[in-house]
C-alpha cells in the first residue's frame, strides 16, 4: 500500500500523480486517511479542477479531522488517494491495485471525501446522512465500493465508521444566499465576475450568518438517522439496495462485474458478522436480564427492573421504570419489553437464511426473540420459504416479523409466504404483526394475501398486516379490506398505495 505523507502532500501544491515518486510503503505506525473522490476532470484524465480546488479542500479537511482526532500525532498520518498510489501508467499494475482496494480500505484509519465547491453540492451537503447524499460522488458505483468497503470491514473488525466529507455547506438550507455568484456576498468579489471554484471556495471558508462555509461532516448511513449528523459508527452502518455498489453508475460494464464481484465478497463476510453479532448481543442482554432484571417481590409477583444496558440492547421498550408481572403471564404478552433480533439494512439475501435460522435456532434467541427486524434487505421468494418452513415456527415467543423494504419479495416471495401455511409446521406461529410495506407488491399479491386470510385457519392471531407503499390499487385492497372484515380484528395498514381517498377511508372506517 503506497501513501503520501501529510506534511509532503501539504508542500506539493497540487495533487500528485504516481509518477511523480512522492509515495512510499505503508508502516505500522501510520494512521492512514483514505481520500475517497470523484475526479472533476476525467476527460483530460486528472482527479482536480484546474484550479486546484479539491487538493486545498483535502488540504483544509484533514487538518480539521486531525483537530477532531487530537490523540493521533500529525507525523504519523499519511493519505491514500488513487491518482498518486496506485500505477496510473502500466495498466497490469493498476489493475492489481484496484483489486487490493479490499486491503487498502481495511488498512484505513479515516476515509475523507472533498465535497465539490459549487452551489448544488453545497446545498446538499447540509442534509446528507450518508456518502450516497454527496452530489456528484453517491451515483458513482466505483465512489460506492470504496465506502461500502471501508464501512464493513470496519464494522466486522468492531472499529469506529469514521468516514467523513469536508467541503462548502449552506448553514442553513432556505438560506436567502443559497444561489450566489460567489458563496460569501461580502466577499470583494463582483456578482457579475466568473471567479474560479478555488476562489468561490476560499470565499466560503469563513462564512457567516445563513450563508455557506467549509464544515467537516461524519457520514455514515444509518436506519436510525435523525435529520442531524451521524453518531460515531459504533451501532453499525445500513445499506439500502439502492445504495449499494453494484447499482451505480459505471463508464464501462466490465467494470461493474469487477465492482459486484468485490461487493459479494465483502458482503458475505459481513452479513455472517451481522447474524453472529447481533446473536452475541441477545445472549448477552438475556443473561444479563435473567442474573439482574427479575427479583421476587414480598407479593409474589416477579418485578421486572429495565436496567439502562438493558434498554439499549433489546430495543422497544414500551414503559419505563419497575414493572410488576404476574408469573403466569408473559411479560412479553404484557407488551412491557421487546426483544429485537435486528438485521435492518444488513444486506441479507435469500441465501443468507439457512445461516441466519442457525442463529435463531440458539436456545437463548429461540425462547426469547419477540421481533426479527428483517427490513431493508435483499430477501426474495425462496428465502421467505426457509424462513417460514425452518425459522419461523421454531420462534415460540415471536409476535412480530418486519419484511418490508424487500424489493426482491414480490409477487413470487407472497406466493411462497403464503404456500408456507399449508404446512403443519406453520400452525403454531403466533405472529401478531405481519410488515410487508415498500416490497413491489401489487394487486395480484393483494390477491394472494386476501385468499389466504379468508380461507386459511392458519395466523388467527394476526392482528396488523402493513402492506403499506406498494403498488396496490383499489381493487387490491379492496380484496384485503374484505379479508380483513372476515378475519375480524385485524387491521391494515395501506398508506402509500396507489389508492382513491374513498378507498383510503374505508379502511379506516373497518379498521
Amino acid at each position: 500500500m503506497m501513501v503520501i505523507e501529510l506534511q509532503k502532500w501539504k508542500t506539493l501544491g497540487h495533487f500528485p500523480r504516481s509518477s511523480e515518486g512522492v509515495t512510499r510503503l505503508v508502516r505500522s505506525s501510520d494512521e492512514v486517511i483514505f481520500i475517497s473522490h470523484r475526479w472533476w476532470q476525467p476527460a483530460a484524465g486528472h482527479p482536480d479542477d484546474t484550479y486546484g480546488s479539491k487538493y486545498g479542500l483535502i488540504c483544509r479537511g484533514v487538518d480539521q479531522l486531525l483537530r477532531r482526532h487530537s490523540g493521533i500525532n500529525p507525523s504519523n498520518a499519511v493519505l491514500w488517494a488513487d491518482f498518486a498510489s496506485i500505477e496510473q501508467d502500466n495498466r497490469e499494475l493498476q489493475q492489481a491495485g484496484i483489486a487490493s482496494l479490499v486491503v487498502y480500505a481495511a488498512r484505513s484509519s479515516f476515509v475523507l471525501t472533498p465535497v465539490q465547491p459549487e452551489p448544488t453540492a453545497a446545498r446538499a451537503f447540509v442534509t446528507a446522512q450518508g456518502p450516497g447524499d454527496l452530489v456528484n460522488y453517491g451515483d458513482r458505483a466505483w465512489c460506492r465500493l470504496e465506502t461500502y468497503v471501508f464501512l464493513c470491514l470496519h464494522e466486522v473488525m468492531r472499529r469506529d465508521l469514521l468516514y467523513y466529507a469536508y467541503g462548502t455547506a449552506y448553514k442553513y438550507a432556505d438560506s436567502a444566499n443559497t444561489n450566489p455568484t460567489v458563496c460569501n456576498q461580502r466577499a470583494n468579489i463582483s456578482s457579475t465576475q466568473n471567479p474560479s471554484l478555488s476562489t468561490k471556495a476560499m470565499a466560503c471558508i469563513l462564512g457567516q450568518g445563513g450563508g455557506p462555509r467549509e464544515i467537516l461532516k461524519l457520514l455514515v448511513p444509518s436506519a436510525g438517522k435523525n435529520g442531524g449528523e451521524s453518531k460515531v459508527g459504533k451501532e453499525g452502518a445500513h445499506f439500502s439496495r439502492d445504495e449499494l455498489p453494484s447499482s451505480g453508475e459505471v463508464t464501462s460494464e466490465l467494470d461493474r462485474r469487477i465492482i459486484r464481484r468485490i461487493e459479494n465478497d465483502v458482503r458475505t463476510t459481513y452479513v455472517n458478522y451481522a447474524i453472529l453479532s447481533m446473536k452475541a448481543k441477545f445472549d448477552a442482554a438475556a443473561e444479563a436480564r435473567a442474573q439482574k432484571g427479575l427479583r421476587i417481590s414480598s407479593s409474589g409477583h416477579s418485578t421486572l427492573r429495565f436496567l439502562p444496558e438493558l434498554r439499549s440492547t433489546f430495543g422497544n421498550v414500551t414503559t419505563s421504570g419497575t414493572s410488576t408481572l404476574n408469573e403466569s403471564q408473559s411479560f412479553r404478552e404484557r407488551g412491557l419489553l421487546q426483544m429485537t433480533f435486528d438485521l435492518n439494512g444488513k444486506q441479507v439475501r435469500s441465501e443468507d437464511v439457512d445461516f441466519l435460522k442457525s442463529a435463531l435456532w440458539s436456545g437463548t434467541v429461540k425462547h426469547n426473540v419477540n421481533v426479527l427486524d428483517l427490513s431493508d434487505n435483499l430477501i426474495g421468494a425462496s428465502g421467505v420459504a426457509t424462513l417460514f418452513k425452518h425459522v419461523l415456527p421454531h420462534l415460540s415467543s415471536l409476535i412480530e416479523l418486519n419484511l418490508s423494504n424487500n424489493p426482491k419479495l414480490g409477487l413470487e416471495g407472497i406466493k411462497a409466504l403464503v404456500k408456507s401455511f399449508h404446512d403443519e409446521s406453520t400452525s403454531e406461529l403466533k405472529l401478531r404483526t405481519l410488515r410487508l410495506s415498500h416490497c413491489l407488491l401489487g394487486d395480484k399479491s393483494a390477491a394472494h394475501l386476501a385468499n389466504w386470510l379468508q380461507t386459511s385457519t392458519s395466523l388467527r392471531s394476526l392482528k396488523l398486516l402493513d402492506v403499506g407503499f406498494n403498488d396496490m390499487q383499489d381493487d387490491g385492497v379492496w380484496l384485503l379490506a374484505q379479508a380483513s372484515m372476515t378475519r375480524g380484528g385485524l387491521k391494515l395498514k395501506v398508506e402509500g398505495n396507489n389508492i382513491s381517498a374513498k378507498m383510503g377511508c374505508y379502511v379506516l372506517l373497518i379498521g
